[in-house]
């Protein structure tokens, strides 16, 4: 008690004067619009300049698990390829799937779900190598959609759910592929087409990419068979695909960049031209 006495008997002048500039302060700041307006505006820009630091803080504390969680990840995406498409047949040869594809982590800016026709945004553009017509994936389980537009820092994707996606699939351990299209606004439910009726499928059968073009690598997993039937009429089934992805709950991606696909585009472009 002596001390707090003390202290107050020789700053008692200087805490005087800073209770009566902050009263002035409080007066000024409520009975004053212009005022208000000022402070109200300045305390708002110093918060968001502080969470802007918070946040920088936090994203470079993460910063290592994030990259060995992509790393991780990457490593099975290839596994899985290198797996699914040659696991009865010989190891490839060290210059043909080993390089023939190579995976590009990006981060998910954007991206809509509730649409017919829904778009992502991709954090990585023409300058990491990024072109129009590549295929990108979530993960070894999973398809995003299809490289549309590109600038040097961005992409704009078209997701899977699109009304005009047409994605070429197959049935694991089956004969026969097809489309896989986006019929409903179902985000976890995808519809395969011109499946032929004769084929002997069942639900749970597991879906892959065919590997029927230059986007995407045979094998990579799909979803699984949840209904099928056949129209009448019909020739083939149609038939009901749960994703194994769900588009509305993921953050990062992978562009694939298939370095042999001009060259197949281009040989396929002059057998259709004759």
């Amino acid at each position: 008690m002596y001390n707090v006495i003390q202290l107050f008997a020789k700053y008692g002048a200087h805490i005087l004067f800073i209770i009566l500039e902050v009263v002035c302060f409080a007066l000024i700041i409520n009975y004053n619009k212009t005022q208000k307006d000022i402070f109200l505006n300045s305390s708002n820009v110093f918060a968001a300049k502080l969470s802007e630091q918070q946040n920088k803080i936090l994203q470079f504390t993460n910063l290592k698990a994030q990259n060995d969680s992509l790393m991780r990840e990457n490593a099975t995406l290839i596994e899985n390829i290198i797996t699914s498409e040659y696991l009865t047949d010989k190891i490839p040869a060290a210059d043909s799937l080993l390089n023939q594809y190579t995976l590009i982590p990006t981060i998910i800016s954007s991206t809509t779900i509730h649409k017919r026709n829904n778009y992502l945004t991709l954090n990585k553009g023409y300058r990491e190598g990024i072109r129009s017509d590549m295929g990108v994936i979530a993960s070894h389980k999973g398809i995003v959609g299809i490289v549309r537009n590109i600038s040097e820092n961005y992409s704009q994707v078209i997701s899977l759910l699109h009304s005009q996606t047409k994605i070429s699939c197959a049935i694991k351990n089956r004969m026969g592929h097809g489309s896989l299209v986006w019929k409903n606004m179902d985000p976890l439910r995808m519809t395969l087409e011109s499946i032929p009726k004769h084929e002997t499928i069942a639900i749970g059968d597991t879906v892959i990419t065919s590997g029927y073009s230059t986007m995407f690598p045979k094998g990579i997993l799909v979803g699984k068979i949840e209904t099928y039937n056949v129209i009448p009429g019909s020739n083939s089934y149609n038939i009901t695909v749960k994703l194994f992805n769900d588009l509305t709950n993921i953050k990062y991606a992978y562009v694939i960049q298939n370095r042999f696909a001009a060259e197949q585009a281009t040989l396929e472009k002059e057998v259709a031209n004759e």
